[in-house]
């Protein structure tokens, strides 16, 4: 399931609810290994009925590490154009497998438990705060609106329960950040916007969901006014004589692999801010004619972890996977149907087509300029911003905690938060029988989208004047420069000023770029390309 544009499905009351579960047969699975990992099992065990498809792109590059693509064709017709599907990668099979299914949990089974789950609508946040207290509403004001949105404490929004990292006290939160998928919201329901799936996370239980959703917003805020269009160039040094100071064995093994595959791989530090590494990789081939698509020169792997070693070692393996990823979800269809089975890619099509034609319509024309390319062309746009290099900072110098496990990662993040005072939230989408943990969470006052979706709070207001950038200034609100929406609390700590964000600048910023920001779902762009051609 992908971010869509607002237009929702239409659909009557009675046919917006899918087909409770019941006793089924064996799953129906093709291409997967017949040994599968028993986290496989368990994901799979909790999903709706339907037909599982998998399958290795690891052949599509030469870095050769497991890439597994596996896909859900659903049988209930409730969730049309709906095409579940996740990616995972790893040092082996079985990494990639539990990722790429754990993948699929997460961005479905969200959707499931909110559409069953009671939810108050059409109330405001003043009203609700008069009945619940302050305590058991989340703010709209401190939830990243888009800049210049007319949301407010007063406006009627749709709410839906989520629950208080620490106390399991219920707290109410707008639909609009709780939900990952429009199926979430009643009919006509317009979000204040677009939907998004950052903060969903997956394990043996909800602690590590928790932390693993954690992670990944606290990656994003990290890196978000850092990277991409507003790329810093700040790479990690890792010198030390011939050798790499700091890093073990697996991840100096991979820089030295990819470096005599051709691969110039771009190590770059985001931030270190809780105490915690947050570090993405980047690169490109040094021969284009070695690229496997073009688009693969857009490929980014991203990390944060307590353990600095752990954070590169993820964007590494991140960095290789998207590289596959990116060339078989945009390439050409032929490109992606050497690892597929026969008429696999026509079925996913096929299947994917009413979502395809709500997708937000700037990813598609985005990404139909970038993939018609050479790659020296691409990589062109990327020099100056993507592959720039203008300082380093020592790899072993960051801030490192021994982490044995993902629950412990989680749990060293979640303190660091509760020690900055912000609130952890989340969405308990498990399963009630259990077997496995799946949250949405959601931490007010961390931010994301900012230079895609203009959502932007005081956190990425702070950072853009620590930097004297003009994407925050102050003064007179036009159609274009937009008040940052924000609790009058936070507007006294700008000294009673309220901060304006400039789109149109934020606009030229991304430009071209947008591709790296917000992509369509697989397959799409090469199926439109292929359309214009045969129409020609």
């Amino acid at each position: 399931m992908t971010e869509q544009d607002q237009d929702g499905r239409a659909r009557s009351d009675a046919a917006r609810m899918p087909r409770p579960y019941r006793f089924r047969a064996p799953r129906r699975i093709e291409g997967l290994p017949e040994r599968l990992p028993d986290a496989v099992r368990a994901y799979l065990d909790v999903l709706p009925e339907g037909r599982v498809v998998g399958f290795n792109l690891a052949p599509l590059d030469r870095t050769g590490i497991p890439v597994w693509f596996v896909s859900l064709f659903l049988d209930d017709p409730f969730y049309v154009g709906a095409m579940p599907s996740g990616i995972g990668y790893g040092a082996t099979d079985d990494e990639a497998l539990i990722g790429a299914v754990a993948e699929i949990a997460e961005n479905l089974m969200p959707t499931v438990a909110l559409m069953k789950r009671k939810r108050v609508e059409r109330r405001s946040y003043d009203e609700l705060v008069r009945v619940h207290g302050a305590r058991f509403v989340a703010d709209p004001l401190t939830l990243c609106l888009p800049a210049g949105s007319p949301v407010g404490r007063d406006t009627p929004l749709d709410w839906t329960e989520t629950k208080r990292l620490g106390t399991g006290e219920t707290v109410l939160m707008p639909l609009d950040v709780a939900a990952t998928d429009y199926f979430e919201l009643r009919e006509g329901y317009r979000p204040f916007t677009n939907l998004i799936t950052n903060g969903l996370g997956a394990g043996p239980d909800v602690s590590f969901a928790l932390g693993h959703g954690v992670l990944e917003i606290l990656q994003r805020d990290g890196n978000g006014l850092l990277f991409r269009a507003l790329d810093q160039g700040v790479m990690l040094d890792f010198s030390k004589g011939e050798g790499f100071e700091g890093l073990g064995p697996e991840t100096s093994s991979m820089l030295a692999r990819l470096d005599a595959l051709g691969i110039r791989a771009l190590p770059k530090f985001a931030t270190d801010q809780f105490g915690l590494t947050n570090v993405y990789v980047v690169g490109y081939d040094r021969n284009p004619a070695d690229t496997p698509a073009p688009i693969a020169l857009s490929a980014c792997g991203e990390a944060c972890d307590p353990d600095r070693e752990r954070a590169l070692r993820k964007a590494l393996l991140e960095f290789q996977a998207a590289r596959v990823r990116k060339a078989f979800g945009h390439g050409p269809l032929a490109f992606a149907e050497r690892v597929t089975p026969p008429g696999y890619v026509r079925s996913f099509i096929e299947k994917a087509l009413p979502s395809l034609d709500l997708e937000e319509s700037r990813a598609l024309k985005a990404m139909l300029e970038w993939i018609v390319l050479p790659p020296e062309d691409l990589r062109g746009i990327l020099s100056d911003t993507v592959y720039s290099e203008r300082s380093t900072k020592r790899f072993a110098e960051l801030p490192t905690t021994h982490a044995e496990d993902g629950h412990a990662r989680g749990r060293i993040a979640c303190e660091r938060l509760g020690a900055a005072g912000f609130d952890m939230l989340y969405v308990d989408a498990s399963p009630q029988d259990g077997g496995v943990g799946i949250v949405k969470a959601i931490v007010p006052g961390l931010e994301v989208e900012t230079m895609s979706y203009y959502r932007i709070g005081e956190r990425n207001t702070r950072k853009l004047l620590e930097r004297d950038h003009p994407l925050i200034r102050f003064g007179q609100a036009t159609d274009t420069l937009l008040p940052v929406r924000l609790t009058p609390e936070a507007i006294e700590r700008f000294d009673g000023r309220q901060p304006l964000f400039d789109t149109a600048l934020a606009e030229e910023i991304v430009g071209s770029h947008y591709p790296l920001y917000r992509e369509p779902e697989s397959h799409h762009a090469p199926f439109r390309l292929e359309q214009r051609g045969q129409a020609a």
